[in-house]
């Protein structure tokens, strides 16, 4: 898809102002979804149930991709059955002439650091319902 593809989506955010939605965090979502856009390196820092959740903004594909290899870091044949259902998935949509339809319910990141009081925990991926999402910020906190 181009750049252009990912317009029309967003110009119905921006104009829908009535949805839950953010339509400038929807905007980011977006760009990771499409590769022309070239949204890369977006590092956002959520408030997600009174923490803090900081990472850099991946598409659904890098996601799952990553997701699929820890799967396979606790337990290989979990992680078969996984991308055998998805390659399924997969296959029924080149039948129909389309790709599988991306969630946006759902924000991913990678390289995470969730903060929850005096606490900071190290993940390697996130993936969060973006109804969930109460603030956001590009950008990282200070390390002080």
């Amino acid at each position: 898809m181009s750049w252009k593809d990912a317009v029309q989506p967003v110009l119905r955010m921006l104009l829908q102002p009535e949805t839950w939605t953010d339509p400038h965090l929807e905007m980011l979502r977006l760009g990771a979804e499409h590769e022309d856009i070239e949204a890369e390196d977006i590092v956002l820092t959520l408030a997600v149930g009174g923490g803090l959740v900081t990472g850099t903004l991946v598409s659904t594909d890098t996601w799952e991709r990553l997701h699929l290899r820890q799967l396979g870091d606790h337990d290989d044949t979990l992680r078969r059955v996984a991308r055998h259902a998805i390659g399924h998935l997969d296959e029924a949509a080149e039948k129909g002439r389309r790709r599988r339809e991306v969630d946006p319910r759902f924000l991913h990141l990678q390289d995470v650091t969730h903060l929850s009081g005096r606490a900071t925990h190290t993940l390697p991926t996130w993936r969060g319902p973006i109804s969930a999402i109460s603030g956001w910020t590009l950008g990282e906190p200070d390390k002080s």
